[in-house]
C-alpha cells in the first residue's frame, strides 16, 4: 500500500493505486525508479531512462538520470517513437499479438538514422527476439553514435509495466560487453519491481 523511497520517506504504493481503479501510476513509478536510475549512472552507464508505452504507441519518459559528461536531448515527460528505441522495443514486445499487429500495420516507419529498422516484417522479427531474450538493443537507431540496452520492469503478475534502459556512446559499449550490461540492468529492474510490489514475482520473470 505504501513504498519506502528514503529513510523515513514513503509514498502511496501500487496497491492503493490499483484500489483507486485506474489512477495513474506514473508518479509512483518515477519516484521509486529515480534512485535506481541514479545508481545505474554511477556504476553502469552515463545515462539511464525509465519509460512506458501510451495509448498512441509512443514511449513516455517517466524518469531520467545522467552524468554531466553525457547530455542526451531527452526530457522527463517527453515522448519518442517506440520502434527505434530500446525502451520502445521492450514495450512493443510485451503487447498482445493482435495489438502489435495493429501497430506494425502503420509501417513502414521513418528512418531516423541509417540503422533504424523501418520494415514492419524486420521489426517483428526483432521484437520476437526481444521476447525470447528479455532485452532489447537500440544500435544507433534513434541517435547516431548512441547504443542503448533496455529490459522490462514487471508487476506482481509478471506483466511488463515499464522499461529500463542504459545508454552509452557507441564506442563505450562494444557488443562483447552487452551481456554484462543486460545482467546488471535486470538486477536493477528487479529492484524497482520489488520496491513497487514486495509480494510480487521472483526476479527475472520473463516477458509474456
Amino acid at each position: 500500500m505504501v513504498v519506502r523511497i528514503s529513510p523515513g520517506g514513503y509514498r502511496l504504493g501500487m496497491g492503493l493505486i490499483e484500489l483507486a481503479q485506474g489512477a495513474a501510476p506514473d508518479v509512483v513509478l518515477s519516484t521509486v525508479a529515480t534512485p535506481t536510475l541514479r545508481k545505474l549512472t554511477q556504476s553502469v552507464c552515463p545515462t539511464a531512462h525509465l519509460g512506458v508505452l501510451d495509448a498512441d504507441f509512443m514511449v513516455t519518459y517517466l524518469a531520467k538520470a545522467a552524468r554531466k559528461s553525457h547530455n542526451l536531448p531527452t526530457v522527463i515527460g517527453s515522448k519518442l517513437e517506440a520502434y527505434c528505441s530500446g525502451l520502445g522495443k521492450v514495450l512493443l514486445a510485451a503487447l498482445d499479438t493482435e495489438v502489435l499487429s495493429q501497430y506494425l500495420s502503420e509501417g513502414p516507419f521513418i528512418a531516423l538514422t541509417r540503422k533504424t529498422i523501418t520494415a514492419p516484417e524486420i521489426l517483428l522479427d526483432e521484437l520476437q527476439k526481444v521476447r525470447g531474450q528479455r532485452f532489447a538493443i537500440d544500435d544507433c537507431e534513434l541517435f547516431e553514435n548512441l547504443r542503448c540496452v533496455a529490459v522490462p520492469v514487471v508487476n506482481r503478475e509478471g506483466r511488463v509495466i515499464a522499461a529500463l534502459s542504459a545508454s552509452f556512446p557507441s564506442q563505450d559499449l562494444p557488443k562483447a560487453r552487452i551481456r554484462d550490461v543486460v545482467k546488471q540492468l535486470h538486477s536493477y529492474a528487479d529492484e524497482i519491481s520489488q520496491s513497487l510490489f514486495p509480494d510480487g514475482p521472483q526476479p527475472s520473470v520473463k516477458c509474456p
